[in-house]
């Protein structure tokens, strides 16, 4: 009681002080205004802020549901590489850690057209539903990005790689094989180019489905493995000299001791390499290459000069057809081939060899018509003279002649200098006598392609790379390239792949810029997916098929296992070995526990014993067949799809009217991706500013409204690297935080000085003297 009383005189005392009515009202004050804030944090608390919070479809970067839209939230976020080339410390490096002569060190391939401004407006125009975007760079800032944005998040190399002394580096493999160890980045997620745009709405849909799994989209196939042996030609189970090759895996294996006799079919080539994309289109290349497929048809046992010259009657034939009338058609297609599949021979009529040298006059005779395609198989008709005669001084009269007749008048050194070292060569147009002895066609082969050097870009020759070490870690097959356009990528499946190519994605990390022996990610990614199996035990099959879950073999549940295993309509005596092997099995298995199988699941007239799991594992014939047919499944669910209807991707040249015919077609009918890649000569350098005004002008068009992700139009960021913001960030952080101590602590002097007194009354401790008994 004297505490309660002692208090009671305390707050007497404070309240009977001449301030004491002030301390009141700034208290009262400060709890008005705590309520009135309160309420308006309240107000603004609206249900869509509230869904936001509570409910995982608002969880975007719009802020907005798209519950009505979306089958089931996933959470998928963006990830985008970003370089801008025209910095003064990034060239500076380049030019410290790479040669000049590198062409992959060109200044043009990192040079920013602002393309990732235009591609966060697409994202946020057609992908709302995205939850966070990060940015990969070497730590610069776009100038116009709004580093405040709770959206997005600015990523640098130091973050993501875990070998620092690859860095700095400049080589999008080499990055690109890092993002998925992002901090904080969902398990799924897009990874972007920036000159890759949205044309139209996407939805998870297009990336993956519950149902298939993910969506592969594969569009040209890989570059050829040489210039003279097309992929077709690879393990088709016929030997061909110009493939038994290292670059070619020595045929894939044909050119081995006693090859086995198949029928190959024709594989129909499907516009392999777009817009002179990693393939010289030279209409002489082409016919070329043309002469050389109708060699290779040939039969080694046919006399060579004969193949040469039925061969090129083919070519001539096929080269005038284009621009005769119907009836020169009609006399030609009269000649008639017949194929022995066993042999793979070639048996022409008499009649072709008698008119073979008519033809030609005739062909040579269509000058007006046809007189372009007259002067290139001209050209061909006679370098194939030159090539057919071994001696060199015949081949040089012969060559002479040729110059003299002003035949070559039209081409380039350089043209010249390919058509003859393309027909004249005798290690790279090899037409020999295939004998049976692998090794000595490898050590004849082996070399022969560091005589002659491709025609290809990076890109292309890690493709080749990546396709040797899949051909050899998987099975051989003919691969198509990811097409061009964002991908969806699972960062667990990503652990996976390096888990096992761990040495590759090491070297392809330590590389400065791109190099023709990368690991291609995109490429890489999805034939793993692809290509990765999974093998079933014998258990595991027995319970997919039993469909009742009763532990046992129905007599129907066996019929639909033999239709999935045998070819339809099922013969009799297939069922009857299969019944066969079960009754023989259960005679020999001690069977511990025969669980009984539920009423109707056997045919009346059935004499199989119960068919049991126990039964079936172990049956060993039963398990083989099960393995054989059903054992490998594939371990990643999903998808291939073959790209063209949804994408659009094309290469800028110089060419104005070229880049404005190109433009103009994507405003007509955008679709839903679209990548325009920068194929510029710099030599053209007033050509390539107005391509880059036309391309400017074309993203403004399409997206027109700023995004979220963007500063004011009067606001540029200060700094250019994400390293000095965040220095700026600390010491703002320091000079804010000693401010306010020291407001603080006047505040704390100001309140003592004014109500020192007072405090010292409450604080005194009073002595009651002692009472005298």
């Amino acid at each position: 009681m004297s505490t309660c009383k002692l208090i009671q005189r305390r707050c007497y005392d404070l309240l009977s002080h001449k301030y004491s009515l002030l301390i009141i009202v700034i208290a009262f004050t400060c709890i008005f205004i705590g309520v009135i804030h309160f309420g308006e944090v309240w107000l603004a608390w609206s249900k869509e802020k509230y869904e936001a919070v509570f409910h995982s479809f608002n969880d975007n970067i719009l802020g907005i549901s798209f519950q009505k839209k979306l089958c089931q939230h996933v959470p998928i976020d963006v990830v985008y590489t970003w370089v801008n080339g025209s910095d003064r410390i990034f060239l500076d490096n380049l030019n410290r850690y790479v040669s000049l002569m590198d062409v992959n060190a060109a200044a043009s391939r990192f040079s920013d057209k602002d393309e990732l401004r235009y591609s966060l407006r697409s994202l946020e125009m057609y992908a709302p539903w995205i939850r966070h975007v990060y940015i990969v760079t070497n730590g610069q800032i776009p100038s116009w990005l709004d580093m405040d944005n709770s959206r997005v998040t600015l990523v640098t190399h130091d973050d993501i790689f875990t070998d620092t002394n690859d860095l700095p580096t400049f080589s999008s493999p080499a990055i690109e094989s890092h993002i998925h160890r992002i901090t904080g980045l969902s398990d799924k997620f897009i990874y972007f180019n920036d000159d890759v745009m949205l044309g139209a709405e996407v939805w998870p849909e297009d990336f993956i489905t519950h149902a298939e799994g993910q969506k592969v989209y594969l569009a040209w196939w890989v570059p050829d493995c040489s210039d003279v042996c097309p992929w077709a030609w690879v393990k088709d189970g016929a030997c061909d000299p110009s493939c038994n090759t290292t670059l070619c895996e020595f045929d894939g294996g044909d050119c081995d001791p006693l090859p086995l006799i198949t029928d190959s079919e024709v594989v129909v080539d499907e516009s392999d390499y777009p817009y002179k994309f990693l393939r010289d289109k030279n209409p002489r290349i082409l016919e070329a290459e043309q002469l050389l497929n109708s060699l290779r048809t040939s039969s080694s046992n046919f006399p060579i000069a004969n193949t040469v010259n039925s061969m090129l009657l083919r070519v001539l034939q096929s080269s005038s057809e284009r621009n005769v009338t119907e009836n020169s058609e009609n006399k030609t297609s009269n000649e008639s081939i017949v194929l022995n599949k066993n042999t793979r021979t070639f048996h022409r009529s008499a009649i072709i060899e008698e008119r073979k040298t008519k033809t030609k006059n005739e062909n040579r005779n269509k000058t007006k018509k046809n007189g372009k395609h007259y002067e290139n198989n001209e050209i061909i008709f006679d370098l194939i003279e030159i090539r057919k005669n071994s001696s060199e001084i015949t081949k040089k009269l012969l060559i002479t002649k040729l110059l003299n007749e002003n035949k070559l008048k039209n081409l380039t050194n350089n043209e010249r200098r390919r058509q003859f070292k393309r027909f004249l060569n005798d290690d790279i147009i090899n037409i020999v006598h295939v004998n049976n002895s692998a090794k000595s066609h490898k050590l004849k082969y082996a070399d022969q392609w560091k005589r002659k050097s491709r025609q290809l870009d990076t890109y292309a020759e890690s493709l080749l790379y990546v396709n040797r070490i899949y051909n050899k870690a998987y099975k051989f097959e003919r691969r198509r390239v990811p097409a061009h356009m964002p991908h969806l990528l699972d960062k667990w499946i990503i652990n996976d792949m390096q888990s096992k190519f761990n040495s590759e994605f090491k070297k392809t990390s330590s590389h400065k810029v791109r190099s023709a022996d990368d690991m291609q990610f995109a490429f890489s990614y999805f034939y793993f997916l692809v290509s990765e199996k999974r093998q079933l035990t014998a258990s595991e099959i027995f319970d997919s098929f039993d469909t009742d879950k009763s532990l046992t073999w129905s007599d129907r549940e066996i019929r639909t296992l033999l239709s999935r295993m045998h070819p339809l309509p099922l013969d009799y005596g297939l069922v009857v070995n299969f019944e066969s092997a079960i009754t023989n099995c259960s005679q020999k298995v001690q069977i511990e526990n025969t669980p009984l199988p539920p009423p109707g699941e056997r045919y009346l007239d059935s004499t199989l014993p119960i068919v049991s799991k126990e039964l079936v594992i172990k049956c060993p014939s039963i398990v083989h067949k099960l393995e054989a047919k059903f054992g490998e499944v594939k371990r990643y669910n999903h998808e291939i799809v073959k790209a063209g209807k949804n994408e659009i991707f094309e290469m800028l040249t110089s060419n104005i009217s070229m880049t404005v015919q190109i433009l103009d077609e994507i405003r007509r009918e955008p679709k839903k991706f679209i990548c325009l890649n920068d194929d510029m000569d710099p030599n053209r350098r007033s050509e390539n500013e107005i391509v880059r005004a036309l391309l400017n002008d074309f993203y403004r068009s399409l997206y027109p409204i700023k995004s979220t992700f963007e500063l004011p139009s009067q606001y540029r960021n200060r700094f250019s690297y994400r390293h000095e913001l965040y220095e700026w960030r600390a010491s703002r952080a320091k000079a804010r935080n000693l401010l306010l101590a020291l407001i603080g602590l006047l505040i704390i002097l100001t309140i003592y000085h004014l109500f020192h007194h007072q405090i010292k009354r409450i604080f005194r401790i009073r002595t009651l003297p002692h009472l005298l008994v």
